[in-house]
């Protein structure tokens, strides 16, 4: 098939950009209008939270976290369907683009929810994608 690799290019970014959309009706919710966050389509987190605002920032919280993953992995997936993939380049600055994204998302719960809880998992991902490219640079260097 000639256009194979573009239209294969072109699903990834699809997907990546539809990631993007769903991510960020999600994020939304948790974060803008918690009164939309239905758990199991049918109770707001006020409603679960039976009275407790405290465990309620904290339900937005966990949507807020799920969001932040899949919009900064919908990120990801499109940036490298439209650049790399397509051109056979490079995708560090993806990944870390990525991971700086959700990083930053999850940093939001502090001051928009005031839930501090769960914090740690801003940095788990990016620390771990920025360990694996300083490896793969003095891999480089020693080849």
């Amino acid at each position: 098939m000639k256009h194979a690799h573009t239209i294969s290019w072109a699903i990834f970014a699809l997907l990546g950009a539809l990631t993007i959309v769903v991510s960020l009706i999600s994020l939304s919710a948790a974060y803008l209008n918690p009164d939309a966050d239905l758990i199991g389509g049918r109770f707001t987190p006020a409603e679960v939270a039976n009275g407790d605002p405290e465990l309620a920032a904290a339900l937005s919280a966990r949507r807020g976290t799920a969001a932040a993953f899949g919009l900064s992995y919908g990120i990801l997936l499109f940036g490298i369907a439209w650049g790399p993939y397509r051109r056979r380049g490079r995708l560090f600055k993806w990944l870390l683009i990525a991971s700086l994204v959700n990083a930053g998302v999850i940093l939001l719960r502090a001051p928009v929810l005031g839930v501090g809880l769960g914090l740690i998992t801003a940095f788990v991902p990016l620390a771990l994608i920025v360990a694996a490219a300083v490896l793969g640079v003095v891999a480089k260097r020693q080849a």
